[in-house]
């Protein structure tokens, strides 16, 4: 007798050559089944022809395409908002200047273009501490300090490639000219503004403290912990980041500090500070003044100090003096008291 796996295989050759159909196994539990150019049946029941299948993979797609742009809309918006409060940006030494700007009423009227350069030319040419008071108002610093600076200018900064005439940058009731001077030996080019201002007798002269850029101490001292206060001229933009001491943000408002002799104010860069103004105080009253026109970077010069329990970036702004790099006769904070 045949066992019954011989018996089995009979079976299923005589199948094959009989015309009976063949057991497909797995194959035969499959539901809709499609043979190219035949019709299938929905779920429903209906019948779904070569051109409506078509149709509706196209459909498909078409909400598909729709649903990732969408999708990439709505990523992208997040992130041009989070890149505008995170921006990193490189602040030219021209932040906040436009052509625009209103010519304050002064008495005395204002050097035309050639005469303003010509001045700048001078100032930067001179090597004679006795005549740097012709070109210069030298606030704090000496004359022979002031030559000595510009002489040593020439290798920090390099040659000077062209003087820029900006016209008008009146700023808190000042009547200022700026010129931009770019020096060409570095890459980027360094930059520095000649401010031109009136004196009593309404004779113009280039602030050097501003062109200068001069701090009460170094910003390395004060980077290096070696200082606790520091006044300097410097690059501000608003911020949101709280945490510490400072991380009520109801009761502070939040700035970048950045020097203009570290180049770039930088989310991450380790040359920026974050400076802090209780709300409604004159300080912040005074940094709020110096955002009205609208720019994301503008300069300015404050006082900063450190305070206890803060991170070695955080600090409080003390003093608000002015809305640019030039010191008015009246700080600006004063006015708000």
């Amino acid at each position: 007798m045949k066992s019954d796996k011989i018996r089995r295989g009979i079976v299923s050759r005589h199948a094959g050559t009989t015309g009976d159909s063949i057991g497909l196994g797995r194959m035969s539990r499959l539901r809709d089944v499609e043979l190219p150019g035949s019709a299938r049946k929905s779920r429903r029941g209906e019948v779904l022809t070569p051109a409506m299948q078509a149709h509706r993979k196209r459909m498909v797609r078409i909400l598909s395409w729709v649903f990732t742009l969408t999708t990439l809309a709505v990523i992208g918006g997040f992130m041009m908002v989070w890149l505008r409060l995170h921006k990193n940006t490189t602040p030219s030494v021209t932040a906040g200047y436009t052509e625009a700007q209103v010519r304050i009423v002064s008495q005395f009227d204002a050097p035309s273009e050639a005469v303003a350069l010509d001045l700048v030319k001078q100032a930067l040419a001179n090597r004679d501490p006795e005549k740097v008071g012709n070109f210069f108002r030298l606030g704090s610093v000496s004359p022979a300090d002031s030559v000595a600076f510009i002489v040593a200018s020439e290798t920090q900064d390099g040659a000077v490639e062209r003087y820029d005439w900006l016209s008008s940058m009146d700023v808190d009731g000042l009547p200022l000219e700026g010129v931009l001077v770019t020096y060409a030996d570095k890459s980027p080019p360094n930059e520095r503004l000649a401010f031109l201002t009136p004196d009593a007798k309404g004779i113009w002269k280039v602030d050097f403290e501003a062109f200068a850029r001069t701090h009460q101490s170094s910003w390395k001292d004060f980077m290096d912990r070696r200082e606790n206060q520091m006044r300097g001229r410097v690059f501000v933009a608003k911020d949101y980041y709280f945490n510490g001491v400072f991380q009520n943000d109801s009761s502070w408002i939040c700035f970048a500090i950045s020097s203009p002799e570290a180049k770039e104010l930088l989310l991450n860069d380790p040359h920026q500070l974050l400076g802090y103004c209780k709300t409604g105080s004159p300080q912040a009253l005074a940094m709020e003044q110096i955002f009205v026109g609208g720019a994301q970077i503008n300069r300015a010069t404050i006082e900063i100090r450190r305070v206890d329990g803060s991170d070695s970036r955080q600090f409080e702004i003390t003093r608000v003096l002015a809305q640019d790099w030039v010191l008015p006769d009246k700080p600006l904070d004063e006015k708000f008291h």
